[in-house]
């Protein structure tokens, strides 16, 4: 792993992202991680008790299952209690993402929890008293998405970013929704706002 990639803010989204699934409760332990580049992930779940399933399209990395989100995949339906997809489908262009959810839609039992880059400008105050007793920082976020900008933070690597131009936060909520999937839980970290984390719980079929 690169010395530079391991940042305070990349620590902070592991944080949230190990938060999140056990926020799901203890009837989800099977776990498909989908894009594992440098991933931290596994090596925490596996230590909490999850099984975890590692996948990605480089089989340098030795995933469990060599998957492309943009090739035309399979995975067996109701296999996983949760797959997780963070900071990835923005790699792949938006109708590839759009197909891409449906079948991650379908291979879930119950949740699918992803992360986006949101492409912002934004300003974070954080205040942090010390008095008789230790007490939690308090944040407050502001932040305008860059509705007038096309340009990803990282255009050489990111197809896309929710918040630019053609990409308002209501537009990837109405895919995700016609995946089948329902919102349960949105967040940001005000320290880390770039990651913006969505769980979803995937609707069942009347």
């Amino acid at each position: 792993m690169a010395a530079n990639y391991l940042t305070k803010t990349r620590v902070i989204s592991y944080y949230n992202q190990k938060r999140l699934i056990q926020a799901l409760g203890k009837s989800v332990h099977k776990v498909l991680e989908v894009g594992i580049f440098n991933s931290l992930l596994s090596e925490f779940l596996v230590r909490e008790g999850y099984e975890v399933i590692r996948a990605d399209f480089d089989p340098g990395l030795n995933p469990d299952i060599i998957l492309d989100l943009k090739s035309d995949f399979e995975i067996a339906h109701n296999t996983f209690d949760v797959i997780v997809l963070f900071q990835v489908l923005e790699h792949i262009p938006y109708e590839d993402f759009e197909a891409a959810i449906k079948k991650i839609a379908q291979a879930t039992k119950k949740f699918v929890v992803i992360s986006l880059p949101y492409n912002t400008a934004y300003l974070t105050l954080q205040v942090q008293f010390f008095l008789y007793q230790y007490q939690r920082p308090r944040s407050v976020l502001f932040q305008i998405p860059k509705f007038w900008s096309n340009q990803p933070f990282t255009p050489d690597e990111h197809c896309w970013e929710m918040g630019l131009k053609g990409y308002p936060k209501k537009r990837i909520i109405a895919s995700l929704e016609n995946a089948g999937l329902q919102l349960k839980r949105e967040y940001q970290d005000p320290l880390e706002p770039y990651h913006y984390f969505f769980v979803l719980e995937k609707l069942e079929k009347k």
